[in-house]
């Protein structure tokens, strides 16, 4: 089974699972960071599951190949046997839809759930209008509904100049690209291609925020140097074109080993040759790991075959290093909004709330004496964020920190030193997307579970008794 999310998956392999939800789940579904600017004509989920088909013809090839691939389906969860779950049987795999649940059996598993954006915090990113790369990208191209008509775009990635190009084909005008740094990103390719559409390249400046009240209407921004100038350029839309990140949420909660990439400046599942997880027959197919070849490889472990990797670099540029990049950026947001810009959303923490460990504002309270995030270990300093997250819950909203964690890590280490691969990532729950519980909760206990309930606490009350 393979388990990809349009919007900011990746749905290239053999066949799978397309997740085209209802406009209410799109607005809570944060990695994709369409919000509330989604427009109308998403409400027709018929159209849409038709566009996303229409759209992307190895679908349409699986399709026709006799694959099962489901519109309109988010896989949830994924159980296994486990000391603490010994009556799953079969592994199995929780698929909803707008409809129910159904609780699918496997042999195996071959997850690919793609990339989502990584979108920055600065002042304004929650007005409607501001969205990831790969957002905008679904919405000019599978969606067909993208309703923006000048676009301001943060960063000079590949996949930025990708993001325009579709843009300009569709008439929407680009305001420009934002690029903290004194280099493009990009390729000498589509640095031709910006110079010959005369869109202007705003070197060693960054976003200070997002203008409007009810929705975006221009963007403030600021020179990197000190001292440096402000100026207003009017837009109705900003793509974050910084930097994706792997959806690892799925394998995370499922208990598979994760390792940090150095490149990437992120945690992956770690894989073996044959790309198998620590989970018995659960499969990490990505771009984030290996190079070309990965579905033959995975096919032929599942057959049984031994076939070694292909020796495919990652693809891009060896010397650009996307966690540099997102490093820069966060840096350059830092100085220029400094801390008080909300960070985390759903909690409404801030930079500065974070980086003191300040507790939850309901409470009313703060700490004591000053707390300090870093952990003593023998091998030498290190931070948890679950640890963080317990005490200024940035990234225990309902998005499980999927459009917060990785800034929080990112600022972590720059204030305290510690080294990203130092700073233990946080955990990540069942159900992994949001979703409404009703739709996964049963409609009444099974005969097992209404025969077996009442004895599951006998010997815990027997042991408290004596």
């Amino acid at each position: 089974m393979l388990e990809t999310s349009v919007g900011s998956g990746d749905t290239s392999g053999p066949g799978g699972a397309v997740s085209t939800e209802s406009i209410k789940a799109m607005s809570n579904d944060a990695p994709y960071f369409y919000g509330n600017g989604l427009p109308a004509a998403l409400q027709n989920r018929v159209a849409v599951n038709e566009a996303v088909l229409g759209s992307n013809e190895r679908l349409i090839d699986c399709l026709e190949t006799g694959v099962d691939v489901r519109t309109g389906t988010v896989a949830w969860g994924a159980f296994q046997n486990s000391p603490n779950n010994l009556h799953v049987g079969q592994p199995k795999v929780g698929i909803v839809t707008g409809e129910g649940n159904e609780l699918v059996a496997y042999d195996h598993l071959v997850i690919a759930a793609g990339a989502r954006d990584f979108v920055p915090s600065f002042r304004g990113w929650e007005l409607p209008g501001v969205f990831g790369v790969k957002a905008g990208r679904k919405l000019l191209t599978s969606y067909q509904c993208y309703d923006g008509t000048r676009t301001l775009i943060l960063g000079t990635t590949a996949e930025a100049v990708a993001f325009a190009r579709e843009a300009r084909e569709k008439g929407v005008e680009i305001a420009g690209f934002v690029e903290p740094g004194s280099v493009a990103q990009t390729g000498a390719d589509d640095l031709s291609w910006i110079k010959s559409e005369a869109i202007e390249i705003f070197f060693g400046t960054v976003i200070e925020g997002a203008n409007g009240k009810t929705s975006v209407t221009s963007a403030s921004l600021v020179s990197t140097s000190a001292g440096g100038d402000t100026h207003d350029i009017a837009c109705d839309t900003i793509c974050a074109a910084v930097g994706t990140l792997p959806n690892i949420e799925l394998p995370s909660a499922m208990g598979c080993e994760l390792a940090f990439s150095t490149r990437f400046g992120t945690w992956l599942p770690a894989t073996s040759a044959r790309l198998e997880t620590t989970r018995p027959n659960v499969y990490w197919l990505s771009s984030f790991t290996r190079g070309s070849g990965q579905a033959r490889t995975i096919l032929a472990a599942i057959q049984g075959h031994s076939e070694p990797l292909p020796a495919a670099a990652i693809d891009g540029d060896p010397e650009r290093s996307p966690a540099d990049y997102l490093r820069l950026w966060i840096k350059s947001l830092l100085r220029a909004g400094g801390r008080n810009v909300s960070l985390c959303q759903c909690e409404t923490v801030t930079r500065g709330e974070l980086l003191d460990l300040s507790p939850p504002k309901y409470l009313g309270q703060g700490l004591r004496r000053p707390k300090s995030p870093i952990l003593a270990a023998a091998e030498g300093a290190r931070i948890d964020q679950d640890a963080v997250k317990r005490m200024t819950r940035v990234g225990m909203g309902h998005c499980q920190g999927k459009r917060c964690r990785d800034e929080a890590a990112l600022l972590l280490s720059e204030e305290t030193g510690v080294p990203l691969e130092r700073i233990k990532p946080a955990t990540y729950r069942f159900p992994v997307r949001p979703i409404d519980l009703a739709l996964i909760a049963a409609e009444d206990d099974t005969p097992d579970t209404r025969e077996l309930w009442p004895h599951w606490l006998e010997p815990y009350v027997q042991q408290a008794g004596e």
